[in-house]
């Protein structure tokens, strides 16, 4: 134990955020189903989770609220922690039967012989500067204007061999700029705006909410790593020891079932997980919740953490993520007043293999919608609304249409075989 908590203590993850967060997002939703959930039904089945204070926690707590834990027999004992390396020795120190934390302090904890297990997934970045929650940010007056500008310059980053590095450094490289042309520079989170503006770094590396601080000061997106890496890059999710999951598999597939069924609800219901944050908070940029995971994209961010010095060694991801969790691809959909695409990692797809996949489709028309019909499944947004809508569904071989309503008329095929 001593040895992750010195040697990750030097690498904060993802969601270390949650030290920072804390200061300024009070989760509000129930911890723990209610007197009325569990009245009368003395098979409840106590499970403790623990997670972190951020926005992107929040699906647990709306399926609480909802009744979706409590439905599969489960009453959840919520324990707020401030990071991902907390998090993990409450796992190790069995104060905590699942844990909510990103995949890099999962891998981390991995290498070091702590043997986690994901039990389920949670979100993942966006596809875009516009659209992600964690970007490179300048004051709105620098002469930085592209990631190579970036060069020879000072970043801000929550903690130094941590996954902001990993992040920055691997979203260089692919961008053509060297990695070690940057110098980073280790500040929490609520200090990085007063130190961007009174110029003692040049950028930083931030997530919501003070991103969207930062932009209404004027200041300026660089780059989003995320998005560069890969659309819908992976974050994190929910993992417990192995021996935890060896124990309660029953218990262990209750909880992925009512955690996915949260995550969906809170992904086609934004509004309810904004009501809980505070409302000083509430337009700040929320994830993409997923149910499944793209482990090919993961295997990529494994690589990326061992070649800039987070980790040693590749962990097992066979073990780090089972088979019982879904692995599959986010799918981005886009309908517009003339137009309808369907893009698989950026570029348009027009055959698919069979099995699991989430579509996050952008309707930006309030005379179209997007519609998607095939084999099992009817899916299609509002005509006249606008706004992201998301279905994590299964295609069966066949044939698919995505098309939109409206003249002229929209309509691609899709093939699954």
């Amino acid at each position: 134990m001593k040895r992750f908590a010195t040697g990750a203590g030097r690498r904060a993850s993802l969601f270390s955020t949650a030290v920072a967060v804390a200061a300024v997002i009070t989760v509000f939703g129930g911890a723990t189903a209610s007197a009325s959930d569990t009245a009368g039904n003395r098979a409840m089945a106590t499970v403790t989770v623990a997670t972190l204070p951020i926005a992107n926690a929040l699906p647990m707590d709306l399926g609480i609220k909802k009744g979706f834990f409590s439905a599969q027999g489960i009453e959840i004992n919520k324990r707020t922690l401030q990071s991902g390396n907390d998090v993990v020795l409450a796992l190790a120190n069995k104060n905590g039967d699942i844990g909510y934390l990103g995949f890099v302090p999962m891998m981390i904890a991995r290498t070091q012989g702590i043997a986690l297990t994901t039990v389920a997934a949670s979100e993942v970045e966006g596809t875009s500067e516009a659209d992600n929650w964690q970007n490179i940010l300048v004051k709105g007056s620098s002469s930085i204007r592209t990631p190579a500008d970036l060069a020879g310059k000072t970043i801000a980053v929550n903690a130094l061999k941590g996954v902001g590095e990993v992040m920055i450094k691997a979203a260089l490289k692919k961008r053509g700029v060297s990695p070690d042309s940057v110098r980073l520079t280790a500040l929490p989170f609520p200090s990085m705006r007063s130190a961007l503006n009174n110029g003692q770094v040049d950028a930083i590396w931030t997530p919501e909410p003070f991103l969207s601080q930062v932009l209404s000061d004027g200041g300026r997106t660089v780059m989003a790593p995320g998005p560069v890496l890969g659309k819908f890059w992976p974050i994190g999710g929910y993992a417990a020891l192995n021996d935890w999951t060896r124990q309660n598999p029953g218990l262990a597939e209750k909880f992925r079932k009512a955690i996915n069924q949260s995550l969906s609800y809170a992904q086609a219901h934004p509004e309810e997980i904004r009501e809980l944050l505070p409302a000083a908070t509430r337009n700040v940029r929320l994830p993409i919740w997923s149910p499944l995971v793209d482990r090919d994209k993961l295997t990529q961010l494994a690589k990326y953490t061992k070649e800039f010095g987070v980790i040693s060694t590749l962990p097992n991801l066979t073990l780090m993520v089972p088979s019982s969790v879904t692995g599959g691809k986010n799918l981005q959909g886009t309908v517009g007043n003339g137009f309808i695409t369907l893009r698989l990692d950026g570029k348009p797809v027009t055959t698919l293999r069979p099995g699991k996949y989430t579509f996050v489709v952008a309707d930006t028309s309030k005379t179209r919608n997007f519609k998607l019909v095939g084999p099992g499944v009817s899916k299609s947004t509002s005509v006249k609304g606008t706004g992201r809508s998301t279905w994590t569904i299964t295609l069966k071989k066949g044939t698919y249409v995505f098309s939109s309503s409206g003249r002229p008329v929209l309509k691609r095929t899709l093939r699954v075989r």
